[in-house]
């Protein structure tokens, strides 16, 4: 399920769904939990990722997908942590983090070019056998405003900071001939703090059962740097005790960022869609 599939899906809920009118205490709300965290294992079933680094001088750098170059597997399942405090009815802090960490051992059917330790271009040849791993750190902080909030509809808007952190590193273990060789053919990596917006909203089907949507993004150049984010999760929580839950969501986001400076250009894109099946606790 993309992104806009996600989207309509949710606007439709949204507008077979009859409002119910407002109430004006926190425990006739929504939504009224103060304090809400959840962990899961959120599963990504499809991924799409890339890496290119080009020398401003030269004209020539590196360009590769980690998944089909080097056979990292992103699509994999990985712990996810989101929550809130709730300050106000009206006003909560959101907090969201998740990590992909995967490694890869695989002899090289092509020649791969690549940047070593001391910034220089560096060919590794077709048949090297190749160590490397990748590192994807996603990070949310945010403040959102509930513009509308009864018992059965909660309506938000609110902003924040997205930090985005990824890493590829590469080790050569033996050339061409099989020989053994200790090479390390260094790292690209890079951390983005950037600002998001958004909206969301959730709709308590019953006091047990409530489904949500919600979307962010950002698209924003300042120096040498232009990067554009967007995130769309639907999902579906039920309450199973008094203060747990268990739910489902689909998430898709995608993320593309690029540094062009006098020494060099470096563009990133990745993209993930995946399904967080999660349980959480709220008081």
């Amino acid at each position: 399920m993309n992104s806009k599939a996600i989207a309509l899906l949710g606007l439709s809920l949204l507008w077979i769904t009859p409002w119910a009118s407002a109430e004006n205490s926190l425990s006739d709300y929504a939504m009224s939990e103060r304090f809400y965290v959840s962990f899961g294992g959120y599963n990504v079933f499809r991924a799409d990722s890339s890496i290119s680094l080009v020398d401003s001088d030269l004209g020539a750098g590196v360009a590769l997908s980690p998944t089909d170059t080097l056979g990292l597997d992103i699509e994999t399942t990985v712990l996810k942590l989101d929550g809130y405090y709730r300050l106000s009815p009206t006003g909560k802090i959101g907090f969201s983090w998740y990590r992909i960490d995967t490694e890869s051992s695989k002899r090289l059917e092509s020649s791969v070019d690549w940047v070593n330790p001391d910034g220089e271009q560096i060919t590794i040849a077709a048949g090297s056998q190749m160590e490397s791993s990748l590192i994807y750190d996603v990070m949310k902080l945010g403040y959102y405003w509930s513009f509308y909030h009864n018992e059965k509809v909660e309506l938000s808007a609110g902003g924040g900071f997205h930090i985005s952190r990824f890493q590829v590193d590469l080790d050569v273990e033996t050339d061409s001939n099989g020989n053994p060789v200790s090479q390390d053919s260094g790292n690209v990596a890079q951390t983005l703090p950037l600002p998001t917006v958004g909206i969301g909203v959730n709709y308590r089907v019953n006091p047990d059962l409530y489904w949500y949507l919600s979307a962010e993004g950002f698209y924003l150049t300042y120096d040498d740097w232009d990067g554009s984010y967007t995130e769309v999760q639907l999902g579906l929580e039920y309450a199973v005790l008094d203060h747990v839950g268990v739910g489902i969501a689909f998430v898709g986001n995608s993320l593309n960022a690029s540094e062009d400076t006098p020494e060099y250009k470096l563009k990133y894109h990745n993209q993930f869609n995946g399904v967080n099946f999660y349980v959480s606790w709220f008081m």
